[in-house]
């Protein structure tokens, strides 16, 4: 991919604040389409199976079983998703992705305040949580991720195929569906990079160095932006 496509795609397709990310269309309609055909065949369980302590007395929805070829195949269509795009790749730089957990809210269910777990799975630290949209907001009433900041909360519901990434160190919850479905997936990462603040530098750094590219800049001073990246991602990868 050209330095030009990419820089296009950043600009079109997130919006990047101090905290979290919004990448649009990160499935295709194609895709939704497909997962939605695999949610009326799945077997759906209690949420709260897959909950930790506190969190399993504020939990109240449907996930669909990992053990069942539906959501292999949902995880296999969003992991796709994730490989081909590049504001992830460069913004999240992930290094390892917890199995997706596909959920579904119904009239009267909810996910109260809560913390994630440090280390989920496979000793996997949780550095970013991903939730990924899979159906319109107009389909349901309520269902809003509410997230707690300096500044007041802020709430996200999003166009179908979207996704939000935020910190896990953030205190959320899912407010209570009044009307409709909610349809999510949702999972967690360990980055490359643990802290947010160095994840957003490094990601605004290499925007930066991309744009160069397109520019009639000397090629000493891109090498050393370029050197810098380089060196800083080095000092703070794991």
């Amino acid at each position: 991919m050209s330095s030009q496509i990419l820089n296009a795609d950043i600009k079109n397709t997130c919006i990047l604040n101090s905290t979290y990310l919004h990448v649009r269309d990160l499935l295709t309609d194609s895709e939704v389409n497909k997962i939605h055909a695999l949610f009326k065949s799945g077997t759906f369980d209690d949420g709260r199976l897959t909950a930790h302590s506190a969190a399993k007395a504020v939990k109240s929805n449907l996930q669909l079983n990992h053990q069942t070829q539906e959501h292999t195949a949902i995880q296999q269509i969003i992991l796709a998703a994730l490989n081909r795009n590049p504001v992830f790749r460069n913004a999240v730089l992930p290094q390892s992705i917890h199995p997706f957990i596909i959920s579904n809210y119904k009239p009267g269910m909810h996910y109260g305040w809560h913390v994630d777990s440090p280390v989920m799975g496979n000793m996997i630290r949780t550095d970013v949580a991903l939730t990924i949209f899979l159906n319109d907001p107009e389909a349901y009433d309520g269902g809003e991720l509410e997230l707690q900041t300096a500044n007041g909360n802020v709430l996200y519901k999003l166009n179908k195929g979207d996704a939000i990434f935020y910190p896990c160190t953030q205190v959320h919850r899912v407010r209570e569906v009044t009307r409709g479905e909610r349809n999510v997936a949702v999972s967690w990462i360990q980055s490359l990079v643990k802290e947010t603040a160095h994840r957003k530098m490094l990601f605004e750094i290499f925007q930066i160095t991309e744009n160069l590219r397109n520019k009639a800049v000397g090629e000493e001073e891109y090498l050393l932006l370029q050197q810098h990246y380089s060196n800083l991602l080095r000092m703070w990868a794991n």
